[in-house]
């Protein structure tokens, strides 16, 4: 019986191209590898990362602007 571990892992390599067109970084890749590592069966992982920042202030207002993207896998029945 494969575990869920090694069908994670064979998405996240399908979909490497599709993954670096949307901003996943190398380092989200490994976290989730960490935490699926710890657990191999968990139903749901998840990370996090804000990839880009910009920042203006003028005449007393600040305007800002981030992009953050989430990476989520999660079993599929």
């Amino acid at each position: 019986m494969e575990m869920n571990k090694e069908t994670y892992e064979k998405l996240l390599m399908r979909f490497a191209l599709e993954l670096s067109e949307v901003g996943v970084t190398d380092n989200m890749i490994s976290i989730l590898k960490a935490q699926l590592a710890r657990a191999p069966n968990v139903a749901v992982s998840t990370a996090d990362e804000t990839t880009d920042r910009f920042t203006y202030r003028h005449g007393g207002y600040m305007i800002e602007a981030s992009r953050t993207v989430t990476l989520t896998v999660k079993k599929c029945k």
